[in-house]
């Protein structure tokens, strides 16, 4: 029969440091994990339904009128997938 395994001060500080580390590692990769997950059409995404006369230019402007237009409409086109920048009247648009 093995005797009580008996922790020094030493120990314990040890083993508390040690799960310490290892629930912040846990924490770290679960919020990387969370991060790096594609978002799909959840609640965080509106949709749009394109009017006659609007452009894909134009609606970036509006989404975010002080930023930088270009990135929005390379934004708009890569979450519609879209191939070209030409809409049609009654397509829909996932917006951020």
């Amino acid at each position: 029969m093995l005797p009580p395994l008996r922790l020094t001060r030493r120990g314990r500080l040890v083993l508390i440091v040690l799960v310490a580390v290892v629930f912040c590692l846990i924490l770290s990769v679960a919020r990387v994990t969370s991060l790096a997950a594609p978002r799909g059409a959840g609640a965080s995404s509106r949709v749009h339904v394109v009017q006659p006369g609007e452009t894909l230019w134009g609606i970036a402007r509006v989404l975010a009128p002080e930023g930088d237009t270009r990135v929005i409409v390379a934004r708009l086109a890569g979450m519609n997938q879209l191939a070209t920048i030409d809409l049609v009247p009654g397509q829909t648009l996932r917006l951020p």
